[in-house]
């Protein structure tokens, strides 16, 4: 899509969080975050859960503290969240998940026109936000899964029962897309339900 942006991000308001989390961390823990990167330096651990982990354990450290501290020593690509054209790029890497691509650009680029809708791109799956998260959306051996995260489900034979998709459990069901034809006026209300909600 030459010219064009994709809205790959991460919701203003956890941005604005993290960014507090980072502002305060000297007051909160006596400690600058350079003196708190030198520190991380010196983790025996290489995966990002241990690491967290091992600031709790060592230092008693929260895991939002430590998460800023991770990602200020190690980078952005410390807990998987590089280049997002990389990241969709390798869900659907697979010869299982391939032919799953192009359904998947005909739903992010529905939910690119939905207003304040943002995608963001994970190690397994894309979430979809707004206010909060509304959604996730992961290639599965069944079809593409757009989980969706809504107080009340309508009833409708799209849906699927899933758990834990998108990194939390407000997300019960998932619209089911075996192929682009799929993707019709019901799926996409279903998704527009949740994106209201949000």
């Amino acid at each position: 899509m030459a010219g064009k942006t994709k809205k790959y991000g991460e919701p203003e308001r956890g941005e604005k969080w993290f960014a507090g989390v980072e502002a305060n961390l000297e007051r909160s823990t006596g400690k600058t975050l350079a003196e708190w990167v030198k520190i991380a330096k010196t983790c025996p651990e290489e995966k990002p859960v241990p690491r967290l982990r091992w600031f709790k354990q060592e230092h008693g450290l929260s895991v939002a503290r430590a998460a800023v501290v991770i990602g200020k020593a190690f980078g952005e690509d410390a807990f998987g969240r590089n280049d997002p054209e990389t990241l969709v790029k390798d869900l659907f890497s697979s010869k299982t998940f391939a032919p799953q691509r192009a359904i998947y650009d005909a739903v992010e680029k529905y939910v690119q026109k939905l207003n304040g809708a943002i995608l963001s791109p994970r190690k397994g799956y894309v979430a979809l936000y707004r206010l909060k998260q509304f959604g996730a959306i992961k290639p599965s051996k069944d079809g593409l899964l757009v989980g969706l995260a809504m107080k009340k489900y309508p009833k409708s034979s799209k849906f699927v029962d899933v758990t834990n998709l998108g990194g939390g459990d407000r997300t019960k069901k998932a619209v089911l897309l075996e192929s682009a034809k799929a993707f019709d006026g019901e799926a996409k209300e279903l998704i527009k339900a949740a994106w209201t909600e949000s």
